[in-house]
């Protein structure tokens, strides 16, 4: 067995260090990028069909009609220039951060005015409760100053007066359940059949509409 003596220690650090800083030599140029995951939504009820480019490069399959999506698209994490381009206007372009490793439901939607801009919601694919869906809401209309409420059949409100962009926090619900939504201050009251609903599925539910009677919820399941 060898044995080292205080001396050797000492003289064998020093050899040690420079051998390991030699190898590791740290380059202040080089940027760690990791990927996220973006679905890509048309959510401008009046517009043509629309295009959608990354960074200048074309990522929709088809130009996407009102209410569609694309499926997750890979992207490079970090600042992305997003780009939704249709017949009718000038592109609408934003510049969006994406962090690595995590999934954005990304929206062109438009105000009262018909401003267009782009909007993105992180989405949250971790498990659901046993015999549960999960859902997120997200109001795209303009529309309704008061905002949107959201409950469950049996009357109980969990979403009250959901503003315009506005997303609300996760929530498991039974997936044998309807949900009622209707304009804040409106007894136009509408349903989502819990037929939409499969137990251990993620869903985002997002609302377009120009009227209380009009009101419509979009379901896009996120798993």
């Amino acid at each position: 067995m060898k044995i080292f003596t205080n001396r050797s220690i000492f003289l064998l650090f020093p050899l040690f260090f420079i051998g390991l800083t030699s190898c590791k030599k740290h380059d202040p140029d080089v940027v760690v990028n990791g990927e996220a995951k973006v679905k890509m939504i048309n959510a401008t009820q009046t517009e043509a069909d629309q295009d959608v480019y990354v960074d200048g490069g074309k990522r929709s399959v088809t130009a996407l009609a009102f209410a569609q999506t694309t499926d997750y698209l890979k992207v490079a994490s970090g600042s992305r220039s997003i780009r939704f381009i249709g017949s009718a206007n000038l592109p609408t372009e934003s510049a969006i951060n994406f962090t690595p490793s995590l999934t954005y439901s990304t929206f062109l939607v438009s105000d009262r005015n018909g401003a267009r801009q782009i909007v993105s919601y992180e989405d949250n694919l971790s498990n659901t409760e046993s015999g549960k869906a999960k859902i997120k809401l997200i109001n795209l209309t303009p529309y309704f100053t008061t905002g949107i409420n959201v409950s469950v059949q049996a009357g109980t409100q969990f979403v009250n007066a959901l503003l315009f962009k506005e997303a609300s926090s996760y929530f498991s619900v039974d997936a044998d359940l309807n949900l009622r939504y209707n304009v804040v201050g409106s007894g136009s009251i509408k349903t989502i059949d819990n037929a939409n609903f499969v137990a251990g599925k993620i869903y985002t539910i997002w609302f377009s509409g120009t009227t209380a009677a009009n009101l419509e919820a979009h379901i896009i399941t996120d798993n």
